[in-house]
């Protein structure tokens, strides 16, 4: 009798832990873990357009009003579910309702228009405002609870268009410092961040769109692409999104495009680069078809800011071919007229920027030194490197050049053109009133051929002033895990949707 007892609580015991087993099991099926290169200096919202940080809050924690479908390019509602125009200068937008912030308050329309109004206001160094609207202004009045009516300056006939970088928060003023750990309406909540060490996202129950299949999402950062990679690999992280084109296997290896474009930004302020023989000498110096080997072979050499898939990308802009001979000659030219050039030059890169970027800065560095500039290579981290990108520009810096990335996955030039390049843009350093005339027509086009004309004849500009040695447009590389199902897209570099991993 004893061992009847004994065999049924035996049974009793192994389901129980086969029970056990199974949730534990489902829990863990549940999470994942992304492997990023670094970890992000904050999660201020008006600053999710810095790809560190975006790739951690876009789409996540914060939300815009309008999204671009990456797949096929349209503009599609979200916690605005439509606009229309209602002047020259007006949109009307017209807000989600039943939503909620992460803290439990409502989104509405007086909370739209305070973070509009912080994320233009120009004491902050937003780079939403730097980036993507400059010295622009938005007036945003609130219409009813869940109607807001935005009026600029000027005509701005693709408003919706460039308000996916406005995302949406809870702030208590307009001139409130930076918050290190924003609220949002996503679908994930910041739910803790032991600096160092890693953040955990948590999905947020309240959340007003289709629940994602991942409950926990926890962010951790290395280096070095080769750890990234290999940890996905040994499975102790889901996803790598960025992982250096030496590191892709069959096994985890998938490449996708990529809308950053890399360049050398020059400092037309300073001599001796404010002399256009010094940046000529500069885009000639440089070998682009040498130069693949540090990034791989599938970048496609660049002659604008923009890949060619964005409207008013100009087909007819030329490479830059590779002569040293030319670059010598300009060089000794503009000695002669007097122009210091054995000035000291700072090359600035940002440490793990991107995979390849140390060796990609090393070539180039001996390529300026092998045709008879300056120049001393120099290393940042991301936010100081940022801060020294961003206006105002210190006092007695040295004339600078510094390895650039930029991301246009929005549709149109004016992404890129008016904040990388009109004179009163936040990290422009060029001054030409007649690049500004055109930017500014260009931008007040409506959709169609002459807006696309328009924006080809500022790019011409641009290429006679010579701002920039550009160099690639990147394709990127993710390292996929066995467990996890995530289709990379054109968006992937500056923002990892934990909504779009599903499991196998």
């Amino acid at each position: 009798m004893k061992e009847s007892i004994s065999c049924r609580g035996g049974a009793k015991l192994l389901l129980a832990s086969a029970a056990l087993l199974v949730l534990g099991s489902q829990a863990w099926a549940q999470e994942v873990t992304v492997v990023l290169p670094d970890e992000p200096p904050t999660l201020e919202a008006c600053q999710t357009m810095e790809n560190a940080i975006g790739r951690v809050g876009l789409g996540n924690i914060v939300e815009s009003l309008t999204v671009r479908d990456q797949a096929t390019g349209e503009l599609k509602p979200h916690l605005a579910t439509g606009w229309e125009q209602t002047g020259e200068l007006t949109w009307r937008f017209h807000l989600r309702e039943g939503v909620k912030f992460h803290d439990g308050s409502d989104f509405d329309a007086a909370a739209a228009k305070l973070a509009i109004d912080r994320s233009m206001n120009p004491d902050l160094t937003c780079s939403t405002r730097t980036k993507y609207f400059g010295d622009k202004t938005l007036d945003v009045s609130v219409v009813d609870d869940h109607t807001i009516d935005i009026t600029t300056e000027a005509p701005e006939p693709i408003l919706p268009l460039v308000m996916p970088p406005h995302v949406m928060y809870v702030i208590g003023s307009v001139d409130a410092g930076f918050v290190r750990e924003p609220v949002g309406t996503g679908p994930y909540r910041l739910a803790e961040w032991p600096a160092g060490q890693h953040i955990l996202l948590e999905r947020f129950d309240d959340y007003w769109g289709e629940a994602p299949e991942v409950a926990e999402g926890r962010i951790v950062w290395r280096t070095e692409s080769s750890v990234r990679a290999a940890m996905v690999r040994q499975g102790e992280a889901d996803l790598a999104p960025i992982i250096s084109p030496q590191d892709v296997t069959p096994e985890i290896g998938v490449a996708y495009p990529n809308s950053e474009t890399t360049r050398l930004n020059l400092d037309l302020l300073m001599s001796p680069m404010d002399d256009i023989r010094i940046r000529a000498a500069i885009n000639f110096a440089i070998d682009r078809e040498m130069l693949k080997v540090t990034l791989g072979p599938d970048v496609i050499i660049a002659t604008q800011m923009f890949v060619p898939q964005i409207s008013g990308y100009n087909p007819e802009t030329k490479v830059w071919p590779y002569d040293p001979e030319q670059a010598r000659a300009l060089i000794e030219d503009a000695r002669a007229d007097g122009v210091p050039v054995d000035t000291e030059i700072e090359f600035v890169g940002r440490i793990g920027h991107f995979p390849g970027v140390a060796e990609l800065q090393e070539a180039v560095h001996a390529m300026l030194l092998d045709v008879g500039l300056n120049v001393r290579l120099q290393w940042y981290e991301a936010a100081q490197k940022n801060a020294m990108q961003t206006k105002p520009f210190a006092e007695g810096r040295p004339p600078q050049i510094f390895v650039d990335q930029h991301d246009n996955n929005k549709g149109d030039a004016v992404f890129t053109v008016a904040a990388k390049y009109r004179s009163d843009a936040g990290q422009s350093r060029t001054v030409d009133p007649y690049l500004d005339y055109l930017i500014d027509y260009a931008s007040e086009q409506p959709q169609g051929e002459e807006r696309v004309a328009a924006w080809h004849r500022a790019m011409d500009r641009v290429e006679a002033i010579i701002p920039d040695a550009m160099l690639y447009h990147m394709v990127g590389y993710a390292a996929v895990g066995e467990r996890i199902e995530y289709v990379p897209t054109l968006a992937t570099t500056n923002e990892v949707h934990l909504s779009d991993i599903s499991f196998r």
